[in-house]
């Protein structure tokens, strides 16, 4: 017998056809997230008019069509800093600190809620449930006595994302999904276009007031070059987004699922010229495993195939990486070619970033196991930084970071879910070989071990709403193949009869 929210009055959803809360529930909840997102904006005194302008008009909508909010979000997550930069106030506020920043965790907590009453928690897998115990985990660490404060302001980069997968499996249908695809691909394209246009034009004022203010000395080069972020709030978020919209872009290119092919190209190019002159080392390495990824998927090879696929993807850009950065060159595009391709040629050597990386998460690990207990949700997030006393730093990559919050438990979890996601999401690439699926797995890859990272604001709910959908639409299918009636081995098959036998008549 269900009791709490699948008691409450029920309306029809005129986008979804589905049941939806209404009456004094839904408006409780409406009025109070109001009221607390006014709280966080007048404690914060910047942004108080824009919070004031869009959070009632984006609760409103989330409550009355969860389908249209989902289709919008995308497009307020990418379109965030710039909006940030462009208002009164914007430059004047840390990441932690900006009331702006609530509305999108805000818009992802009711849509959580409504899944909850539309079946999040049915059909039950064994990845739903390892996510359900990384939540519980997330949230009981934030309770952590060594980074109290810290630990509750870590709930929103780490927890609220996660809380994506619950909504994946409840309020994403396939139409939306594949909305989703076209949505990310577009707006990698106005990122990139963006992107280049800083690279190569020079950037706007409000862009560069924005970097003054901040100090943002990771954007720098050397030779006077800076690097590209987009509409983005740091580069690194820039060059996972651009990642993520290169793998939507391979993922269209089916026949029923493409732009007119020349223009599809045309896209699929210019997002990953962005993505090369970024210069981010990591993320195009990681677009590259993701490429092989798919490959294998769309060749439905076994494990060893995967495996191939992306170390072939690596190698071939290793190799054309030291072949391309022999050629020198000066200038913007010279400094940031040579840049990236210095790391691509000797991953292991000096000009890499990679040995710190390894170096960074191996150190997180170990202290994950000296540390059984953590630090706590918000010690890898930047809310350590605004709110901690240990000043505890994040490694970047999740396996150190689950050491460091969340201690050798954190540690069991997420490798349990890291090998449970990876393997939900290319079965049901190699099983359905379309657009969504695809991209669901090329998503997991280009963002590996990243998937917990609250810098990348604009991703990581992503991965978990597709990872989510992709989970229930699998069990799903496995389901309805055990309830199928068995076809029996001889059928169809013409009946033996001895010689002289007559024919059996026909009904």
């Amino acid at each position: 017998m269900s009791v709490g929210v699948d008691q409450a009055p029920r309306v029809e959803d005129a986008t979804t056809g589905r049941e939806g809360p209404r009456g004094s529930s839904a408006w409780s909840l409406v009025v109070t997230g109001a009221v607390c997102c006014l709280g966080v904006a007048l404690a914060s005194g910047t942004h108080i008019g824009l919070v004031l302008i869009v959070l009632p008009c984006v609760i409103l909508l989330t409550w009355q069509s969860p389908r249209t909010m989902l289709g919008l979000l995308p497009v307020w997550m990418v379109m965030l800093g710039l909006v940030r930069r462009l208002t009164p106030g914007g430059v004047n506020v840390t990441f932690s600190g900006d009331p702006v920043l609530i509305i999108g965790p805000i818009v992802i907590i009711l849509l959580f809620l409504t899944a909850i009453g539309r079946g999040a928690f049915q059909n039950r897998t064994r990845l739903s449930g390892i996510v359900g115990a990384f939540c519980a985990l997330a949230l009981i660490e934030a309770l952590n006595p060594h980074e109290l404060m810290s630990g509750l302001g870590g709930l929103l980069f780490i927890l609220v994302p996660m809380l994506a997968f619950w909504i994946g499996r409840a309020l994403v249908d396939e139409d939306l999904a594949l909305q989703l695809v076209r949505t990310v691909a577009i707006l990698s394209l106005f990122a990139g276009i963006y992107g280049l246009f800083q690279q190569f034009s020079g950037l706007p004022s409000w862009d560069r007031t924005w970097i003054t203010s901040k100090g943002y000395s990771a954007l720098s080069l050397g030779s006077n070059v800076i690097r590209a972020f987009g509409s983005f709030s740091s580069a690194q978020e820039y060059a996972a987004f651009l990642s993520i919209g290169l793998v939507a872009w391979l993922a269209l290119l089916g026949k029923r699922t493409r732009f007119v092919f020349p223009m599809h190209l045309a896209c699929l190019s210019t997002v990953a010229v962005a993505l090369w002159f970024e210069s981010e080392r990591t993320a195009v390495f990681l677009t590259a495993l993701a490429i092989g990824v798919m490959a294998a998927a769309r060749l439905r090879l076994r494990p060893y195939g995967v495996l191939l696929g992306g170390a072939t993807a690596i190698v071939l850009l290793v190799v054309l990486g030291g072949h391309f950065g022999t050629g020198g060159g000066s200038g913007v595009s010279g400094t940031l070619n040579n840049h990236l391709t210095k790391g691509i040629s000797s991953p292991l050597g000096a000009g890499s970033s990679l040995p710190g990386h390894i170096k960074a998460t191996r150190i997180g690990i170990f202290q994950g196991i000296k540390n059984p207990l953590g630090h706590g949700t918000g010690s890898v997030t930047i809310a350590a930084n605004r709110y901690g006393k240990s000043r505890t730093v994040g490694t970047e990559f999740d396996p150190g970071n689950m050491g460091i919050a969340f201690g050798i438990l954190g540690l069991v979890v997420y490798l349990a879910f890291a090998w449970n996601a990876i393997g939900t999401a290319y079965r049901a690439a190699a099983r359905r070989v379309d657009a969504i699926s695809l991209f669901g797995i090329g998503l997991l890859m280009a963002t590996l071990f990243q998937w917990t990272n609250g810098d990348l604001y604009s991703v990581c709910w992503l991965i978990w709403l597709f990872l989510g959908y992709l989970d229930v639409t699998s069990a799903r299918e496995a389901q309805a193949l055990a309830l199928a009636p068995p076809v029996p081995d001889n059928a169809g098959a013409v009946p033996w009869r001895r010689p002289g036998e007559p024919r059996a008549s026909r009904a």
